[in-house]
């Protein structure tokens, strides 16, 4: 799959909508829909090369920064490289587990964002022991269950390289923080926050962006019939629209990442 995606717009929204319409083949309330989402925003998705390009050929001609991401390319959070234990060391951050280097001179974009999940899990009452003839009169069906509710935020950093590996992934409670040695604190956030900040003093080239973490993301849905539970997590859009946007700045910038 091809995603055609703008980064930013030469004009209104609303002044571009019928345009951008006539391009996508969509209405022009859908293209406006589209154009008002907060870059980078996603105008199409489809399986022909050919058409993601011509797209976006056709809507740059109008000056707007449009760019083709092919998902062949997609490295999900769960495949990229995790920063759970780590050292600081003067050439780059290391893990602990296996050596791994992430040089600092290597780090092109350091993308915040944050990765939101929920859950409902349906159980029986803990009643149900109760005699039958009193569960038929006294208790209703909703009466015999009961559904468990939980959400989760968690705060993530995503390291983009120059040479295209696989990116780098810092999770607020996943990660130990042991490499910061005294300055490590008791607050996961808190350890998170300095260490993104660490990570950019000593990558001074590479750029910074934070706008994912106020981005609204649709969450996909995943259903367990035998569990009687439902999962909601955003982080598969998230991942995305991360390589989104260090595809866009790496265009920005002459970076040879792809």
């Amino acid at each position: 799959m091809f995603v055609v995606f703008v980064s930013h717009l030469a004009r209104p929204a609303e002044a571009e909508a019928a345009a951008v319409a006539s391009v996508l083949g969509v209405t022009e309330y859908e293209a406006r829909l589209a154009l008002v989402t907060p870059a980078p925003a996603v105008v199409l998705t489809t399986s022909s090369r050919d058409r993601a390009n011509d797209t976006a050929a056709r809507l740059r001609t109008r000056g707007h920064g449009v760019h083709v991401f092919d998902e062949e390319a997609f490295v999900p959070s769960d495949a990229m490289t995790k920063m759970d234990d780590f050292r600081l060391d003067g050439d780059g951050v290391r893990r602990v587990a296996d050596g791994e280097l992430l040089a600092y001179g290597d780090v092109f974009a350091i993308l915040r964002a944050v990765h939101s999940s929920s859950s409902e899990v349906e159980r029986p009452s803990a009643q149900r022991g109760l005699r039958a003839d009193l569960m038929d009169m006294q208790r209703t069906p909703d009466a015999m269950r009961v559904v468990s509710k939980s959400a989760e935020r968690e705060q993530v950093a995503y390291f983009f390289r120059r040479s295209g590996e696989r990116p780098w992934i810092l999770r607020e409670r996943h990660a130990r923080y042991a490499g910061l040695g005294a300055e490590r604190g008791p607050i996961a956030f808190g350890n998170f926050v300095l260490t993104v900040n660490r990570v950019r003093e000593a990558a001074p080239m590479s750029v910074y962006d934070d706008r994912l973490v106020r981005r609204r993301v649709a969450e996909r849905v995943r259903e367990d019939s035998m569990l009687k539970a439902t999962y909601k997590s955003s982080q598969d859009g998230v991942d995305l629209l991360a390589h989104l946007l260090a595809l866009s700045i790496a265009n920005q910038g002459g970076s040879p990442y792809r």
